[in-house]
């Protein structure tokens, strides 16, 4: 049953739904016949996702306090209601039309007729405030016009929603308003708010009907309200010579940043616009005429207003509140703080094609990774059983069952509602991820010797491969597909003998053809109105025309102003054919702060400011801490440069500024710092001096792409990461005059993915990860003899300093070996050490053991809350951008 179907069966006995008057970004409204009094009314209905996020109760209870409001001017609360879960509230039906219609036929109101809405609106404004109800969302959309006056809808319901939240939504002060007509302080989240603020938006109101636009605009919420709280409005006059001088400076005066500096009453500012003397009395005290004085007190305080202001939105996110923008609503994942959710891997989360189910991988509180489903309507996530360590979900298109991966290349499946798993098929490589190309066949992305699309049966049977390989243009390995199941078709990454590059491609399953699209490096999320929204490096989300039967692109991509957080796996994002986003905020994830931990478990932090590091090192001799520092630009992580820190007083002290550099280790006595960097579209090893005695150099000419370099104790050779072709291996090299490869320390296997590399401080072992089977390894340097160390998962070594004990960390738990050295090497004792801080923000790799064998330094996330979120209507946005764009050319 749809939404209105449902709504209609709710109200059947009291009232007839005739037909949808329209949506926002709270309600849906639809035209409806009062049975009981014969006449017609309109009923606003919230939208799920929000009544689900409110409760009934509370809401219900709230709203009364609206329908004792009985003025003129006032849209009265003719009844409210819940029903299987739907919020709804009824008020007359008024034929007319709503004063943001008007505008956009109009732009431009003429004077007389601008002031006359505005003093009708505060009159209505100045009744309700004696009352002690603030509107809190006057816009032009809640402005009806009708027979030559004005009415103000949906008073109070914006205080119902927002009291009846609870502290979900009430901790940060949410923000239910309108950016372009929000008061300074109800756009950071001030809980608090009075008349003065509606005085304030009826004010922005007034100088849009003047003008034909807001007093501030922007490409974003927070560019707007960043205008909110440090720019002035261009003056009235300056737009419009015929607008009087006392009109200009009432509506100065409602726009005032500081509320007393505003009328204090909304009467006060009608009687400003229609009294002629208003001007000159009160000139001096103009509050955007007087003279600012930008000195240092002005610009911090300016600058921690805008900065609080980021906050508060990041804030409410964290803290899984509900965000309404225009139609798109925004909320947390999970609000459990108890459910910690794995978004870093190719495919983190499974949407069903109506965009209402989701599932996802996380670890619950007992320590173990599952699935977890949850629905728009219920915010309350389901554990799914029986599918520990499953990861990939995708949901088939008759969205009963999920398919899934454990193991790491056992295709399941389970239904949602509740079933033992099937096991379906054993695929002859590791899954990367998983997808329904119909409701009878899986498609699974392969790492084997090469990376190859397989198709599994959904009834369970062999895994085959999906795509032939187009070998005479040049095709070595396919990946990142989406199923288009209605067409028949997939899009797919499509790679050459270069991996690192890639273009999408698009293949049908029923006539066997294919067609490369011109899209590289990207991987593809969604067809929605024919376009194909993909996503590219550092997080940024794209979408452009496609004729998927034609098999081309129509026209350029455009970028969207949506992002989510960029891993090297891929992006974290899902996006459903009916425009349902979940995605994890790049804005918000992934800030921590550094801390040390000592044997018997106690946390320090090291220091207090906050920041995306990554990989700490401590130098040799244990007072300084090299660590990688991301930065942000434009919502995505797009540079990392090295600082080091010193651990007795926390100081840092930026090392590089080239914007490349990762994966910082210590070398010659701690003078120098090895380090992967960016070159082009190379990675490669560096040194640099930290004396300054010389600057930053290649350290050595390796092929492939390096991903991670660390010295041996004798400073003459290097362990290195490195991926060629489809080949993850760790090799020695030997510095000097002329460098040379002298071992391969792991075996030359396609599905091998060798990583992460520590030299024991003697200098006689290796240990690394192997990361597809998710296993520590340690082997001798130089000679023969290796042993798998792990048991039941784990990664990233490091050595305690006499050289027989490694650590390594495995989900919540740091695992210590005691090894015997010779005669062979051997496994003496794994003891697991459980609470060692821990995060699926934060990767395994970020922590390192000090030379006194005790002290660790690890990062630990800034909030334990949702960096995972749901924007649902997300369709709307993305039509709204691809018009702006096209506007434009």
């Amino acid at each position: 049953m749809d939404v209105l179907d449902h709504i209609r069966s709710a109200v059947a006995d009291r009232y007839r739904i005739e037909r949808e008057l329209g949506a926002g970004g709270m309600a849906t409204v639809y035209l409806a016949h009062d049975l009981k009094h014969d006449r017609e009314v309109a009923i606003k209905l919230l939208h799920p996702e929000l009544a689900a996020a409110l409760g009934g109760d509370r809401f219900l209870s709230e709203i009364k306090t609206t329908a004792r409001l009985q003025h003129p001017h006032i849209l009265a609360l003719l009844d409210s209601g819940a029903a299987d879960g739907l919020l709804y509230y009824v008020m007359p039906y008024v034929a007319g039309e709503t004063l943001r219609t008007r505008l956009e036929r109009e732009t431009q109101l003429p004077v007389p007729d601008a002031l006359h809405i505005a003093t009708e609106v505060a009159d209505a404004l100045s009744y309700a405030h004696g009352h002690g109800v603030i509107h809190r969302d006057i816009k032009p959309e809640n402005i009806l016009l009708s027979g030559g006056h004005a009415l103000v809808a949906d008073f109070g319901i914006a205080l119902a929603v927002q009291s009846a939240g609870g502290a979900r939504m009430t901790q940060t002060g949410l923000s239910l308003g309108t950016p372009q007509y929000m008061s300074p302080e109800q756009a950071m989240g001030e809980r608090v708010i009075d008349a003065r603020s509606d005085i304030y938006a009826l004010g922005a109101v007034l100088y849009e009907m003047l003008t034909g636009d807001p007093p501030f605009t922007g490409s974003s919420v927070q560019a707007i309200v960043a205008k909110v709280l440090t720019e002035r409005p261009t003056p009235l006059r300056t737009l419009r010579d015929t607008i009087p001088a006392s009109v200009e400076l009432a509506v100065n005066t409602a726009l005032a940043k500081l509320p007393a500096d505003r009328f204090d009453r909304a009467k006060a500012f009608s009687d400003a616009l229609g009294n002629a003397a208003f001007a000159s009395s009160h000139a001096s005290t103009q509050p955007f005429n007087r003279p600012k004085t930008w000195n240092r007190v002005t610009i911090a305080t300016t600058m921690l207003a805008v900065g609080a202001l980021a906050f508060a939105f990041a804030s409410m996110q964290r803290r899984g509140g509900v965000m309404v923008t225009e139609s798109v609503v925004r909320f947390a994942l999970s609000d459990d703080p108890g459910l910690r959710i794995r978004a870093g891997m190719t495919a983190p989360f499974g949407i069903s094609a109506d965009g209402r189910t989701i599932v996802f991988s996380a670890i619950g509180a007992n320590g173990r990774a599952a699935l977890w489903v949850r629905t728009i309507d219920n915010p309350a996530p389901r554990l799914l059983a029986g599918t520990e360590e499953g990861v990939h979900p995708s949901i088939s298109p008759d969205g009963e069952w999920v398919a899934f991966v454990a193991g790491p290349s056992r295709v399941s499946k389970v239904r949602i509602a509740g079933s033992a798993p099937t096991l379906l098929a054993e695929l002859p490589g590791v899954a990367r991820s998983i997808g329904w190309a119909s409701n009878d066949m899986i498609i699974s992305e392969v790492t084997a010797p090469g990376t190859a699309l397989y198709g599994v049966p959904a009834v369970g049977g062999k895994a085959e491969i999906a795509i032939p390989l187009d070998s005479a243009a040049g095709e070595r390995s396919h990946g990142r597909h989406l199923e288009l199941p209605e067409l028949g078709a997939i899009v797919y990454s499509s790679k050459g003998e270069d991996p690192r590059s890639s273009e999408l491609a698009v293949y049908s399953m029923r006539t066997r053809k294919r067609a490369r699209l011109g899209i590289r490096q990207a991987t593809p999320l969604a067809l929605i109105d024919g376009l194909l929204v993909f996503s590219t490096g550092g997080g940024k989300l794209m979408a452009v025309p496609l004729d998927i039967r034609a098999m081309r692109v129509t026209g350029e991509p455009v970028m969207l102003s949506q992002r989510a957080a960029s891993y090297e796996t891929g992006t974290a994002v899902a996006v459903s054919p009916s425009g349902t986003v979940v995605y994890e905020d790049p804005s918000v994830g992934g800030i921590s702060r550094l801390a040390l931990v000592d044997d018997a478990g106690t946390t320090t932090l090291l220091r207090a400011e906050a920041a995306r590091y990554a990989a700490p090192r401590f130098s040799k001799d244990g007072k300084r801490i090299a660590v990688a520092i991301r930065s942000v630009g434009a919502g995505r992580i797009d540079a990392s440069d090295l600082s080091v820190i010193d651990v007795a007083t926390g100081e840092a002290t930026r090392v590089t500024r080239t914007g490349n550099a990762t994966f910082p280790e210590w070398t010659d006595n701690d003078r120098r710092l090895v380090y992967a960097a960016r070159i082009g579209d190379k990675q490669e090893l560096w040194v640099t001096s930290l004396d300054a005695s010389a600057p930053p150099a290649r350290l050595v000419d390796i092929e492939g792409l390096v991903q991670h370099g660390v010295a041996t104790p004798d400073g003459r050779s290097v362990i290195a990461s490195r991926v060629v072709g489809d080949r993850y291996e760790l090799v020695h090299v030997t510095l000097g005059d002329h460098p040379a490869i002298d071992t391969l320390v792991t075996p030359l296997r396609g599905d091998i993915r060798a990583r992460y590399p520590r030299v024991s401080p003697d200098g006689r072992l290796v240990a690394y990860s192997e990361r597809n089977s998710q296993s520590v390894h340690v082997r001798r340097l130089g000679g023969t003899g290796e042993i798998q160390i792990s048991a039941g998962g784990g990664c990233c070594a490091v050595w305690a300093p006499d050289s027989r004990r490694v650590f390594f960390r495995n989900a919540d738990s740091l695992v210590m070996v005691d090894l015997q050295i010779d005669p062979t090497l051997a496994v003496v004792r794994r003891t697991a050490r459980r609470g060692f801080p821990s995060d699926p923000s934060i990767s395994d790799s970020d922590y390192d053991l000090a030379a006194d064998g005790r002290t660790f330094v690890t990062l630990t996330p800034v909030s334990a809350g949702a960096t995972v979120f749901v924007a649902v209507n997300w369709i709307d946005e993305l039509r709204r951008e691809r018009r702006a764009a096209v506007a434009k050319r």
